[in-house]
C-alpha cells in the first residue's frame, strides 16, 4: 500500500514537473503578436510597476501594477499583504477599458470607462451581478489623473444606501 502510494505521488510529480513553462516551450506564444489595446489600456499600461501615496486618513498607500495574460490584462493589487488587499483588473472589452474591482467590502463590482481626457480616465459603475447599488456599500467609480511619467492621482467614489459617501481626499502616487 506505502509502495503503491510512493508510486503514485512520483507519478504525479512527474507528470506536474513536465507541464511546467519554461523559456524553451513558449512556442505557442512567441508566434503572437504583442498586444495592442485601446488607447485608454495603453494609457493605464503606463502605470505599470510600483506606487506609494500618503492620505491623511489610512497613511501610506501602497499599489502594483503588473501585465499578465499575455499583457492584455493590467492586474492592480492595492495594499498587498495587509488586511485591505484588494484587486482590481483592467482589460478591454470590444475595444472598450473595463475595471472589476475585488474589494475589501467582499463585493465586485465592474466598472466601465465614462470619460477620457489627455490626463485622465474616469469609471463609474456599470451592471454587476450580486450587487444592489441601492442597498451594498460599494465602490462606485474611480478617476485616475496621470500627473507626469512618475505621478498620478486616485480619486475613488463609494456609495452607501443608493448615494455617494465619503470615500477619502484624492492620493497623489509616486512610482517607486
Amino acid at each position: 500500500m506505502i509502495k503503491n502510494a510512493l508510486l503514485l505521488a512520483v507519478a504525479a510529480c512527474t507528470a506536474l514537473s513536465s507541464c511546467q513553462t519554461t523559456q524553451d516551450n513558449h512556442a505557442a506564444c512567441a508566434d503572437m503578436p504583442p498586444y495592442k489595446g485601446s488607447a485608454e489600456f495603453e494609457r493605464m499600461k503606463s502605470l505599470v510597476g510600483k506606487w506609494s501615496g500618503e492620505s491623511p486618513e489610512m497613511g501610506t498607500m501602497n499599489t502594483e501594477f503588473r501585465l499578465i495574460a499575455g499583457d492584455s490584462v493590467i492586474q492592480e493589487t492595492f495594499a498587498g499583504g495587509t488586511p485591505m488587499e484588494m484587486l482590481s483588473v483592467y482589460h478591454d472589452v470590444n475595444g472598450k477599458l473595463t475595471m472589476t474591482h475585488y474589494c475589501m467590502l467582499r463585493n465586485q463590482p465592474r466598472m466601465k470607462l465614462v470619460k477620457s481626457t489627455a490626463d485622465s480616465l474616469t469609471f463609474d459603475l456599470a451592471p454587476t451581478p450580486g450587487l444592489n447599488p441601492q442597498k451594498d456599500m460599494h465602490m462606485h467609480g474611480a478617476t485616475y489623473t496621470f500627473l507626469d511619467a512618475n505621478h498620478f492621482k486616485l480619486e475613488g467614489v463609494s456609495w452607501k444606501d443608493g448615494k455617494s459617501t465619503p470615500c477619502g481626499p484624492p492620493v497623489i502616487f509616486t512610482r517607486q
